[in-house]
């Protein structure tokens, strides 16, 4: 068995045009990390923190302007658009609003089968044994494949997404805000099952989520991102139990706790988060940062490893003793 990991990515970064202006906004800022298959990495952040961006410029949904994304042995950030539409088969997403990504023409049944229909797999007796089949793993009906997707709840549609996701047996999906438009209770059964279907079918995901209570009960690994960088990257324990970058303490203290005995004290964050097109200097999170000292607003920190080797930080003040 290879020791290679599933997806690498390395010096990504994604610059948009301002029109009418020679600025440009750094969306993703050299972001480099890598996942085993069968892993689930979480990346969290605020808006604006190039999340989504990271997610669609692996799946080159959006064109890098700088990096490598190698996925399965292949250079995916060279593959031209015949390669790259191969290549999807083993790479699919899952958006945020299942209502607005699934086209309300078309029936539930013709929306799972397009991928078969578009990377030509089976003949249409099997395609159609294909859907009937997958429709159940998800927790559906056959009766709902006639049906269109108004007449489901949020929560059905994201079964339906789901569904058309893995349909083709992908290897990798990345996965926008799956759970956040939903209701709490709902979000737990769509969680657990992908969960489930993360162990029967080996899948490896990038759970995009604003929500850390939801990382921590899904995902291996978390990249914390802010203004289009890696403030922090660690196993999913080592973030929780020993978090390092302010910014992370921020965001975890943020998290309700049910046990009064398991709250800690609050960490406010002053102001919102700058926008790309005017990034601070030195560390990006030295405006809003509590413990911020000179150095911090001249000199850009590197990630760089602390605590354990899997465990990196860009802090300049991050000393890995656990708080």
């Amino acid at each position: 068995m290879s020791n290679q990991p599933l997806l690498s990515v390395s010096g990504l970064a994604k610059e948009f045009s301002i029109k009418g202006n020679k600025q440009k906004i750094k969306a993703v800022d050299g972001v480099s990390f890598s996942l085993n298959a069968g892993e689930t990495l979480g990346v969290v952040g605020e808006s604006g923190s190039g999340k989504s961006t990271l997610g669609r410029l692996v799946l080159r949904l959006l064109e890098p302007t700088a990096g490598e994304i190698n996925f399965d042995g292949q250079k995916i950030s060279d593959l031209n658009p015949k390669e790259l539409r191969a290549a999807r088969r083993q790479m699919q997403m899952i958006f945020q609003d299942p209502f607005a990504s699934l086209d309300p023409r078309m029936t539930i049944e013709a929306l799972i089968r397009e991928p078969l229909d578009v990377h030509k797999i089976g003949t249409a007796a099997e395609r159609a044994e294909m859907v009937k089949k997958i429709i159940g793993h998800v927790g559906l009906t056959e009766d709902a494949l006639s049906r269109y997707p108004h007449e489901f709840s949020g929560g059905q549609r994201q079964r339906i997404s789901i569904a058309r996701a893995i349909i083709t047996r992908p290897k990798l999906i990345v996965a926008d805000e799956p759970v956040s438009a939903l209701d709490v209770s709902i979000q737990s059964q769509i969680l657990n099952l992908m969960l489930n279907l993360r162990k029967e079918m080996n899948l490896t995901y990038i759970f995009i989520s604003h929500d850390l209570s939801v990382i921590q009960h899904i995902a291996d690994k978390v990249a914390v991102m802010y203004l289009g960088k890696i403030v922090e990257f660690a196993p999913v324990d080592e973030i929780f139990s020993n978090p390092q970058h302010p910014y992370t303490k921020a965001l975890i203290s943020a998290v309700p706790q049910i046990n009064p005995a398991d709250r800690t004290n609050r960490v406010v964050l002053t102001g919102d988060i700058p926008s790309p097109a005017s990034q601070p200097s030195g560390c990006h999170f030295h405006p809003r940062c509590p413990i911020a000292q000179k150095q911090c607003s001249e000199t850009e920190p590197q990630l760089r490893t602390i605590t354990t080797a899997d465990h990196l930080v860009s802090c300049h003040l991050a000393t890995g003793a656990v708080k």
